[in-house]
């Protein structure tokens, strides 16, 4: 059974505003609001972007969507829970709005994009007793859960994880790309896995980046990452190539590994399921954490539509993940160009200065 097959155990359902109606509202957000709809978890829903047209193409997804005229009835709307899945650099400011109308908060990942301006919110829904939760779906997957006690027994001494595919991400519009945008490869994926990091082992004092970026957006990402106990992970990500391997750990008991944390099985060296009786309950939610992308997106919704109702705390609260955000922001500002083997010393040092913009990209 999905999790959003399953009734919700209290009532009333929960009114929500969707704020942002690009690419994850509708292939992900629109399918599990419509069960969770079914379910009673949710009860009215309503859509607002700036584009009345985005915001028509996912209301026609869902049997109740209808469409907020503007950002002021928004924010003085009835709705109890507002999900935002804006584009990035919009997120600090809708937050805050939506916390000071008295608005519990679901934001997408990246949070935000400074550690401050996250600590700041965290604030403000505190003094306003509000919530306020980061979509770090992934922590709702029963791999991350399981790596997270594993790794509590006994802590590893390197962790290795490959992830990256071609790009294909259906998005409406090249700004999307813009290094301004907060949707750099360092915040698109990077985020998720950087969040899993600190929530197994704590924030690595020493974080360093490296990618391909020559005055436009980077393709290829390495992360290093470095704790006091002598711990080290690399971390290689791409949006040019598939990088097979996914995450291996090594411990003095033995290698863990899992070909994808959100949907494989952690496996021993031996190859067998390191623990198949594990389960982790998610508060709140109907099911425990799950093994497919879908399941925990759904599982994330329904601990969040709990914790409104007041019968769960939250799993992803936005205070957890701060570190993670200032851990980010810092490895970016210090971030170096990526190397490629094939490229002359004379083309690295033009690489360098496209970089530092000391020249233009038109240039080459």
């Amino acid at each position: 059974m999905r999790p959003g097959d399953a009734r919700a155990p209290w009532t009333p359902p929960v009114n929500l505003v969707l704020v942002g109606c690009g690419a994850v509202a509708r292939s992900y957000y629109a399918p599990a609001l419509k069960r969770l709809l079914a379910g009673g978890w949710v009860g009215a829903v309503r859509l607002f972007d700036p584009s009345s047209a985005r915001a028509r193409e996912v209301a026609v997804l869902l049997p109740t969507g209808a469409l907020a005229p503007s950002w002021e009835d928004v924010l003085n709307g009835p709705e109890e829970l507002a999900i935002v899945a804006s584009p990035s650099v919009a997120h600090a400011e809708q937050v805050q709005a939506l916390l000071e109308h008295g608005k519990h908060v679901l934001c997408e990942k990246p949070f935000v994009l400074d550690r401050v301006v996250g600590e700041s919110l965290v604030d403000l829904a505190r003094e306003r007793g509000l919530l306020c939760a980061a979509g770090m779906v992934r922590r709702f997957s029963r791999s991350a859960c399981l790596f997270r006690q594993l790794l509590s027994e006994a802590r590893p001494t390197r962790l290795v994880w490959h992830e990256g595919s071609p790009f294909r991400w259906p998005v409406d519009s090249p700004a999307y790309f813009a290094p301004e945008a907060g949707n750099q490869l360092l915040w698109d994926i990077g985020s998720h896995v950087v969040d899993l990091l600190v929530w197994w082992l704590g924030v690595p004092p020493e974080l360093a980046c490296r990618d391909d970026a020559m005055g436009g957006t980077a393709t290829n990402c390495l992360l290093e990452l470095e704790w006091p106990d002598g711990c080290s992970a690399e971390v290689r990500l791409s949006r040019e190539y598939d990088l097979a391997g996914g995450l291996v750990v090594e411990r003095p008991s033995g290698v863990l590994s899992c070909r994808d944390v959100t949907e494989a099985d952690v496996v021993r060296g031996s190859q067998k399921s390191a623990a198949p009786s594990f389960e982790q309950r998610i508060p709140g939610a109907a099911a425990s954490a799950g093994r497919t992308f879908a399941d925990c997106f759904e599982l994330q919704l329904q601990n969040v539509l709990a914790s409104v109702r007041g019968v769960a705390p939250l799993w992803a609260p936005a205070e957890d993940v701060v570190e993670s955000v200032g851990a980010l922001a810092t490895a970016e500002v210090g971030s170096r160009l990526l190397e490629s083997p094939w490229l002359s010393r004379r083309e690295v040092e033009r690489a360098r200065a496209l970089r530092a913009g000391a020249l233009e990209v038109a240039s080459c």
